[in-house]
């Protein structure tokens, strides 16, 4: 089994050609609405488990969002979203594609020898959104109809009950698995050698390597079965 790591909302950088569109929005860029705050740190302890291909995006979300399909209307903020067409398509060259054809590239090469993908794309979530507290620490983010990828969600979670057992670990909380992403991009092009795991942290944990350590304790734990 081929690990692939992904973090596609590990930063709030606004490259200089564009922060002028950014004039006054360093407030919102240092929330969660700029980025995943704590997924980072937790990406590269993740790297540890040396896998085949890793990949961090460090622009936010806010110039363009490579988590997103190019058909949705969130893949470009307020703050870009009004621009000029040709503009747009010069953000997607830069930062969107540049993000996702190595994974692409990568991924289609192991599938043409007849090689599995586990992909964990690595997030974190506010932990307070329109005044309702989320009740979670930890989710475990798959598509339901997808067996291997539920197996291997109960795994986890099963390990992580052991390292970090003061925690709440919740299935597809607090997102559902099966929406638009960068994972659901490859699901739909392969049933049987890709599985792919969105993880979501609680950044009330971030930088938490008590934390973060058990988490990735209790993914390789479950790594041992695939």
């Amino acid at each position: 089994m081929n690990l692939i790591l992904s973090c596609e909302h590990g930063g709030n950088v606004i490259p200089e050609a564009y922060q002028h569109l950014f004039t006054g929005a360093d407030e919102e860029l240092n929330t969660h609405l700029g980025y995943d705050i704590g997924a980072f740190e937790l990406y590269e302890a993740f790297k540890q488990l040396e896998p085949k291909y890793a990949k961090a995006n460090k622009v936010s979300r806010l110039l363009v969002d490579v988590n997103r399909s190019l058909y949705r209307q969130s893949l470009f903020s307020d703050y870009t979203k009004t621009l000029f067409k040709g503009q747009r398509l010069e953000i997607l060259e830069r930062y969107y594609y540049k993000y996702r054809r190595p994974f692409e590239h990568m991924i289609q090469q192991l599938w043409e020898r007849e090689e599995h993908v586990l992909h964990l794309s690595i997030h974190s979530f506010t932990p307070i959104l329109n005044d309702e507290i989320r009740l979670c620490d930890i989710g475990l983010l798959y598509h339901p109809q997808r067996k291997h990828e539920k197996d291997f969600c109960q795994r986890w979670k099963s390990a992580l009950n052991s390292y970090l057992p003061h925690l709440r670990v919740r299935y597809n909380y607090p997102y559902s698995g099966r929406p638009d992403g960068h994972v659901r991009f490859f699901r739909d092009r392969e049933e049987e050698k890709y599985m792919g795991i969105e993880l979501e942290l609680n950044q009330k944990h971030a930088g938490n390597y008590d934390v973060i350590n058990g988490i990735v304790a209790g993914f390789k734990k479950g790594m041992l079965k695939v």
